[in-house]
């Protein structure tokens, strides 16, 4: 069966990112997309900041470039003429407002391949042996780009590629690779796709080669072909350099990208993820979107870190007198809550907004859906919202009713929770208006024009559960740690609540996430005899029949 294919979240988020940086000052183009920049002193930091791969070698941030392995290579366009892109040094390139730049091009492989083999011409090919494997930058670069040849050379005349390159994500160990055909059954039968086909050459020998005219695109399933191949043969180029699954700490979470609750592993190292791969699940399905194997890239950009208080960064203690001081008596106040939140956040979501008295908005993101893992509802826990009361019918297209709420002057205080409510149409003129408190991972042109932000986790650092279009209750857990004063927004929303009712330090405390388990499983029918501690990896489905007349729940 074909699945169908769209990018409207991606094409979202690139909308989101072009909103918030069409207000800035200094703007380069890199490969067709405009970066905004601000404190970098190369063309490369910019790049390594916006998660533009470039390789290199000799280059470190804080000390003074010397351009000596000379793979950084770049183009700089003069003119739009093709003749007139000129190879330059990353690293070497200070920033210039409308440079226009790209870093693919014939001339640009041609001169990192001639400086790779330039670097690699004495390096042994001891990998297996190396104390440093696993964390080989070089390793990572010269399989990345195509250019490394192994040293094993049996009578001194031939080389051999570790790792033949198919596509931009795709390379083969044809080493390991038996033409099993398993990887290509896969691309036809389950996704409709030609992309490899295996080949007969003259010396009657299989060979796997990509499909004519067939490329890899990131919004596709392609990559699931790296789980399917039995041999480890079809390796992603992201994760070339790394350390081996069975080296690193697991954590199983769901992704972000959908409502349909797709499984996921996470691989970390310390405190940094370093890949993401499917999590088997028969509720859900074997596989994930491409997609989500690169969302944890954007966990530590542009974070929000620190409490502040009209742009300042302020200790807690004053940030919180002055948000109860929003908060008193005859201050009536709107909340505008992420359809993405997890069920512990939603239910003291939920809570404060009754003690104030507040009305909740969760945006719509409605899209097309691909018929597989990518859904029609864009929120990750809309049916969590349902249950914990956060809405209490469908989720809105827009934010009319609050704009003209705060136009007739009905509301004073608006609280927006892990929404960029300005980069989806939200008048900044009516924003101004009243008083502003943002509870935010990352930064983003709502937090630059909020009175207080609150910094928040992310899902990657925070436990919690999800529910899924279908009604399936699934937990996440804890990936990595921060070393800075953002909390999961339970805590900050149950610290909140707590002060408003006065209640004492030691009871403030002792709140926990298992005491919010606790009183879902006593309040909320749904998980009437369900033990959140019990609950199984692959979830458990929940009755739902006091929704069953929404008329968006199929």
């Amino acid at each position: 069966m074909r699945r169908e294919h769209n990018q409207s979240l991606l094409d979202g988020k690139v909308n989101c990112f072009r909103i918030c940086a069409v207000g800035m000052e200094r703007i380069i183009t890199v490969d067709g997309q405009e970066i905004a920049y601000d404190r970098e002193e190369t063309v490369l930091e910019i790049c390594e900041n916006n998660g533009i791969k470039i390789p290199h070698m000799c280059f470190q941030k804080n000390f003074t470039p010397s351009g000596h392995c000379g793979l950084c290579v770049i183009e700089l366009s003069k003119n739009s003429a093709e003749s007139d892109w000129v190879p330059v040094l990353a690293c070497l390139l200070p920033p210039k407002e409308g440079m226009v730049l790209r870093t693919h091009s014939k001339v640009i492989a041609a001169v990192r391949e001639l400086a790779g083999q330039l670097t690699l011409r004495s390096h042994p090919c001891d990998c297996d042996f190396c104390e440093k494997f696993g964390d080989c930058e070089l390793r990572k670069i010269y399989n990345r780009t195509g250019f490394g040849f192994t040293r094993a050379i049996e009578d001194g005349k031939h080389q051999k590629p570790i790792l033949s390159r198919i596509s931009e994500r795709f390379l083969l160990d044809r080493e390991k690779c038996t033409n099993c055909g398993l990887c290509v059954t896969f691309f036809r039968e389950e996704l409709g796709e030609y992309f490899l086909h295996s080949v007969l050459k003259p010396n009657g020998q299989a060979r796997l080669e990509l499909y004519p005219g067939a490329s890899y695109r990131p919004e596709g399933y392609l990559l699931n072909a790296i789980e399917i191949c039995p041999y480890n043969a079809i390796v992603d180029a992201e994760s070339l350099g790394l350390p081996p699954p069975w080296q690193l700490r697991v954590v199983d979470g769901i992704s972000t990208e959908s409502s349909r609750g797709n499984n996921i592993k996470i691989f970390v190292q310390g405190d940094e993820i370093l890949y993401v791969k499917p999590r088997k699940n028969p509720n859900v399905a074997d596989y994930i979107p491409d997609r989500v194997r690169d969302i944890f890239r954007n966990n530590g950009k542009n974070r929000s870190d620190y409490p502040l208080l009209h742009g300042q960064k302020t200790e807690i203690r004053e940030i919180i007198l002055f948000i109860l001081s929003k908060l008193g008596f005859g201050h009536r106040c709107a909340m505008i809550c992420s359809g993405s939140l997890s069920l512990e956040n939603m239910l003291l979501v939920s809570q404060l907004a009754d003690l104030l008295g507040a009305k909740i908005f969760v945006k719509n993101r409605r899209r097309e859906r691909d018929g597989w893992l990518i859904s029609r509802d864009g929120n990750t826990n809309i049916r969590g919202a349902l249950v914990t009361q956060v809405i209490k019918g469908e989720a809105v297209d827009d934010f009319s009713e609050v704009e003209q709420m705060i136009f007739g002057r009905q509301i004073q205080t608006l609280i927006v929770f892990d929404e960029d409510v300005l980069a989806l149409g939200f008048s900044k003129e009516n924003f101004a208006k009243v008083d502003t408190i943002t509870f935010t991972c990352h930064g983003n042109e709502t937090a630059k024009n909020s009175h207080v932000v609150l910094p928040i986790c992310s899902i990657f650092e925070e436990h919690g559960h999800f529910i899924s279009d279908n009604f399936l209750l699934q937990r996440f857990h804890r990936a990595v740690t921060r070393g800075t004063e953002a909390k999961p927004l339970w805590r900050w929303l149950a610290m909140i609540e707590n002060i408003y009712l006065g209640k004492s330090t030691a009871e403030i405390e002792s709140q926990s996430i298992e005491s919010i388990w606790n009183f879902m499983e006593k309040s909320f029918p749904e998980f009437r005899d369900i033990r959140f501690a019990e609950l199984p990896p692959v979830g458990i489905f929940l009755d739902h029949n006091r929704f069953k007349n929404y008329p968006f729940i199929a």
